[in-house]
């Protein structure tokens, strides 16, 4: 389906991660969308998506590859809009995204971060243009940008 809007990339890891990506798809309606998450069972069954093998962040060589991956899927798909998650996925996606494409970038601090920012949370937290979080204790945790709106999955 073509929307006049554009296209968000919807970025998560499988898992809890992917399930709450699906839980806020339909706040997308009107842009087109495409995924990037890891390979296995239920991410298989979503439309548009591509998949990045787990573990690349690991080895050294597979760090390199990534780059050229995530930068050949944003070429492809051209977003205005990248939103995550989590979890560490996002933060090749997110840099190249800002970097060599001018994305907007959303950060959803996952459900699960109730008194303790994640790790990746605390990597994007800068460089995001919205930055979420879903629980009132989290807002000591991060600087001044970070907003709370309730629990939104």
């Amino acid at each position: 389906m073509k929307s006049g809007k554009g296209k968000i990339g919807l970025i998560s890891s499988h898992g809890g991660h992917l399930t709450e990506i699906l839980s806020i798809k339909d706040a997308c309606e009107g842009w087109d969308t495409f995924f990037v998450t890891y390979e296995g069972v239920a991410p298989s069954k979503l439309d548009n998506v591509y998949f990045i093998k787990n573990g690349w962040f690991r080895n050294p060589i597979h760090v390199l590859l990534i780059w050229f991956k995530v930068f050949s899927i944003l070429l492809k798909e051209r977003p205005k809009v990248l939103l995550s998650t989590g979890a560490e996925i996002a933060i090749p996606i997110f840099l190249v995204g800002k970097l060599f494409f001018g994305c907007k970038l959303v950060y959803l601090e996952c459900s699960a971060q109730v008194t303790t920012p994640s790790l990746t949370g605390r990597i994007l937290y800068r460089i995001t243009d919205l930055f979420m979080v879903q629980w009132k204790p989290l807002l000591n945790c991060y600087g001044s940008k970070a907003l709370y709106r309730g629990g939104l999955i």
